[in-house]
């Protein structure tokens, strides 16, 4: 099966901890993946708020699920993909610059 991407910004590998929900396995300026002990439906639209390294003021935010399964890393666990829906164009701003600042030079 062949699977497109859907990817319009760039994303990094990065750990950092979404408050209430779990850790980061990437980030990018639409979204990020988490992973979470318990699995969150399709749709399902939680609030965000995070600390992206080196930067006080946290990063708040609506998001909505647009993928979730089982945990490549821990099969007890599960990799949840997050959309960014209500996020100030400050704080995308932000994401988007933490992410352009950690892009390895071969990306």
């Amino acid at each position: 099966m062949l699977r497109t991407e859907m990817r319009t910004s760039p994303r990094i590998t990065t750990r950092i901890t979404v408050e209430s929900i779990g850790p980061t396995l990437n980030i990018s300026a639409g979204g990020m993946c988490v992973l979470m002990a318990d699995p969150m439906r399709e749709g399902t639209t939680p609030m965000l708020t995070f600390l992206l390294p080196e930067d006080e003021t946290p990063v708040t935010c609506k998001g909505r699920i647009t993928w979730c399964r089982a945990s490549k890393i821990d099969p007890e666990l599960y990799e949840v993909g997050v959309a960014f829906v209500g996020i100030s164009d400050e704080d995308r701003q932000r994401v988007m610059d933490f992410v352009e600042t950690h892009l390895s030079p071969a990306s």
